[in-house]
């Protein structure tokens, strides 16, 4: 019974249509889903991940973004580390370079999706361990209003 009532749950995002995406778990309807996988794409292709050190079983990326306000766009770092089987990710987050927690949306349309940029750069990340093969992961994500390192301020 439960099932056929969260079939008929309207879109969370435009509230006035069926929700039917995605089909695991609907919550959008079709022209929101479209929409929202839209922006999200575009996003992640604005995310520059910048590998920096590059070692048999950890890489360093800089993170940069077009709309952070800081020192050529640097929003953070990435490491990578092979762990096991799997990976162990550590993303560390400049608090005040860009507003991570900002929902993605389309001046020209006004449509906002429920994904923010941190989805966005998780999606990147992602592919980053698909590139090195995948695995169970853990991710741990910290901000940071200052980070001083061996090779400078970040």
């Amino acid at each position: 019974m439960a099932n056929s009532s969260s079939s008929q749950s309207q879109c969370i995002i435009c509230g006035e249509r069926q929700a039917a995406y995605p089909r695991e778990d609907a919550q959008l309807c079709a022209a929101c889903y479209n929409e929202s996988e839209r922006l999200f794409d575009r996003e992640m292709s604005r995310i520059e991940l910048i590998r920096t050190v590059r070692g048999r079983d950890v890489e360093l990326y800089d993170i940069k973004h077009p709309d952070s306000k800081s020192e050529k766009n640097h929003c953070g770092q990435v490491i990578l580390m092979k762990a096991g089987q799997g990976f162990e990710v550590k993303v560390c987050l400049r608090s005040r370079a860009l507003d991570w927690g900002a929902s993605l949306s389309d001046a020209e349309t006004h449509f906002s999706s429920a994904d923010s940029r941190l989805d966005a750069l998780i999606g990147s990340v992602y592919l980053l361990m698909e590139s090195w093969g995948a695995g169970p992961y853990f991710m741990d994500i910290f901000y940071f209003d200052k980070v001083v390192s061996t090779e400078g301020e970040l």
